[in-house]
């Protein structure tokens, strides 16, 4: 089963950044096929990828036929302890919704055993003073503080978090929750993402047995120098269905900033290209693909996989592929 996928043309100007680490020798040794890997991956998924195999087969084969990291090391040497020690930076386009690239760009790092991916993103903040939609009470809650009172900071909270609508849409409108948009309240909403979108990633990887950690750190983007991040994007006052590196949005619930970081890391959404743009079309996952963080980005229980993982982590081993049209800073 193919899953297509077709880039179009490219959505602006961005790039990796070159922090100037040197890659690790390559050499890791080469499966034998992608279909040995995804065996080994099933196998690594303790039972939650049965019965669709053929299913992350094909979000193998397809993320791996657009990548520009072209290696196959065997899961079992991508996840040992005996990796090489030492870090390198990740960064080039992948194609998304099948019109466009997007940027790629992380850190990774690999010693003692164990594998740290960090990713650092610049958060243009607007101006101050309008409304900001939240999906949940929690930046209001932290606010308040001892006033006991959220209305004292402007904040409106009603009905149903969002991660906790059963609707598929990444913006279900179940509540009615915002604030007004200080730069106190903006910079709570990336301290909040800060603390708590990795930990999607960590919980994952730990229930798995994987030996990595995850750290996902948003920040200003005036206190972030031109060429030190993996990203650069607005905040948005609003949610919406838009494209990860055209703004990160107030709206968004925690499962849909982690979803969001995986495009960032290079993955792939697992859902049928324009499904949830129409509540005629709701979003459709892939066969199999419910249980993906990938797949249903919205879901408070889906699954960062091991398939993820090593897609994220597979590219440390790989050759460095060609300067990218867009390479450079952010």
């Amino acid at each position: 089963m193919k899953l297509a996928r077709a880039g179009i043309f490219f959505g602006g100007a961005f790039a990796g950044v070159a922090l100037g680490c040197a890659p690790p020798a390559p050499g890791a040794p080469a499966a034998d096929s992608t279909v040995t890997v995804a065996a080994e991956l099933d196998a690594l998924s303790r039972g939650v990828t049965r019965g669709h195999e053929a299913t992350f087969l094909s979000i193998l084969d397809d993320t791996l036929s657009a990548d520009a990291y072209h290696c196959l090391p065997s899961p079992r040497r991508v996840f040992s302890a005996d990796a090489p020690d030492g870090e390198r930076r990740i960064a080039g386009v992948m194609p998304h919704y099948g019109f466009f690239f997007g940027p790629m760009s992380y850190l990774l790092r690999h010693r003692a055993g164990r594998w740290e991916v960090d990713v650092r993103i610049a958060v243009e903040l607007p101006t101050e003073g309008d409304v900001m939609e939240l999906p949940d009470c929690a930046i209001p809650r932290e606010l308040e503080g001892d006033r006991g009172d959220i209305a004292e900071v402007g904040a409106t909270c009603a009905g149903t978090p969002y991660s906790a609508s059963p609707s598929l849409s990444a913006c279900p409108g179940s509540g009615t929750f915002s604030i007004v948009g200080t730069r106190g309240a903006q910079l709570a909403l990336l301290r909040r993402w800060s603390r708590e979108a990795a930990s999607y990633w960590n919980r994952d990887a730990a229930a798995f047995g994987l030996p990595v950690r995850y750290r996902f750190t948003f920040e200003p983007s005036a206190a972030v120098p031109p060429g030190f991040a993996d990203l650069r994007v607005p905040l948005a006052l609003t949610c919406g269905r838009t494209p990860y590196f055209s703004a990160f949005r107030s709206g968004w619930s925690l499962p849909i900033v982690a979803h969001e970081v995986g495009h960032v890391l290079g993955l792939l959404d697992e859902y049928e290209t324009f499904s949830g743009l129409s509540p005629c079309y709701p979003k459709t996952p892939f066969p199999g693909a419910e249980v993906s963080r990938m797949g249903l980005s919205m879901r408070e229980g889906t699954l960062v996989l091991p398939l993820h993982h090593y897609l994220v982590l597979r590219r440390y081993f790989c050759e460095e592929p060609p300067a990218g049209p867009y390479e450079g800073g952010l």
